[in-house]
């Protein structure tokens, strides 16, 4: 089960993604709608909900968050739950807007103050129509911000909101942080502390500890402005000793998969179930030189039935050659190919 650093690490390991750009603007178009089941027909549209559902996915808890593009269903999904506070929280889905529907992110850090966030589609201003994935930091208390969905992580939500001390399930912290690093560049997620010294600036001393601003701002939240600090105080560093985790791999629902080969031969071209999950066996089938290009397309039609076919009678796993997925030849495929496969 993931917990609440790992989908810190994967939204940190989005910073500086960017949408598609024609036509002289920004146009909505990224690559998280096609990989999240169910929100395919989300391309092009404000995807900062989507973006959220995006990184529950990749880190495996997707069940623990709303599978959603709207900003207001996250928001009541948590509430219809009784996970909704008007505090923050550790790895948290902060709703923001007065009606609760304006835009959406993942909380990194918190303290008495301000919040730290991994947000999508914003930008440099912390627009709710934006341009890519940013770092973000903004005052708890703006009126902006409606509130916070605590998903049920197995290890328990770290979290200020007093109501909730020594409730089970929750742990009070006046300020905390998770992970400051993300994607392949995660490091340990410790910290070491350093005392600031005469004529250095914060900028030199991210500089030389080899990390980001943003990413030394995340983790001093008694910093609240970059460019005024003092000889003794003490700022922490990010420790990037560690040695850095793997990608984690795409996921692949047998359940999905079995679902599409049955559903989708049958219906009109171009006609999908689950298109997200099909692509990765279908470009599987293509590297084993079993499907053609042209019918990587999402849809396991008629061609991709005959190609796993093919497959299941060279991989002599699991039952007959029917063209329709089974546990044992998919893991297989997936062994070979790059991905994981959840039963």
């Amino acid at each position: 089960m993931g917990k609440a650093a790992d989908v810190i690490r994967i939204a940190r390991g989005e910073i500086g993604y960017r949408e598609g750009f024609s036509g002289g603007h920004w146009n909505n178009h990224q690559r998280y709608s096609p990989a999240v089941p169910g929100l395919e027909w989300s391309q092009n549209q404000a995807w900062c909900a989507t973006f959220v559902s995006w990184c529950a996915r990749e880190a495996e808890v997707a069940s623990l968050f709303p599978v959603t593009a709207s900003v207001w269903t996250a928001c009541d999904w948590f509430k219809s739950k009784g996970r909704y506070s008007t505090y923050p929280a550790i790895g948290a889905q902060v709703i923001y807007g007065r009606s609760a529907n304006s835009h959406t992110g993942i909380v990194v850090a918190y303290d008495s103050t301000y919040i730290t966030t991994v947000e999508g589609n914003t930008n440099a201003n912390g627009s709710a129509e934006g341009d890519g994935v940013y770092l973000k930091r903004r005052r708890r208390r703006d009126a902006y911000v409606h509130g916070y969905g605590l998903p049920r992580y197995a290890e328990g939500v770290t979290t200020a909101d007093p109501a909730l001390k020594g409730k089970a399930g929750f742990t009070y912290k006046a300020t905390a942080s998770g992970p400051t690093t993300g994607g392949s560049h995660s490091g340990s997620g410790k910290a070491k502390t350093v005392t600031v010294k005469a004529g250095q600036t914060l900028g030199k001393i991210a500089a030389s500890a080899g990390v980001s601003l943003a990413a030394l701002l995340a983790i001093n939240p008694q910093i609240k402005n970059q460019d005024l600090i003092h000889p003794g105080d003490k700022i922490s560093i990010p420790d990037k000793g560690a040695k850095p985790p793997a990608k984690s791999k795409p996921m692949v629902s047998l359940s999905h998969i079995r679902a599409a080969a049955v559903r989708d031969p049958g219906l009109s071209q171009g006609g999908t179930t689950y298109p997200a999950d099909v692509r990765h066996v279908e470009a599987a089938l293509k590297a084993e030189g079993l499907l053609d290009s042209r019918w990587c397309d999402g849809a396991f039609g008629s061609m991709t039935r005959i190609a796993y076919a093919n497959w299941q009678k060279r991989a002599r796993v699991g039952g007959p050659p029917d063209g329709i997925p089974g546990i044992a030849s998919l893991r297989l495929l997936s062994t070979k190919h790059g991905f994981t496969v959840k039963g």
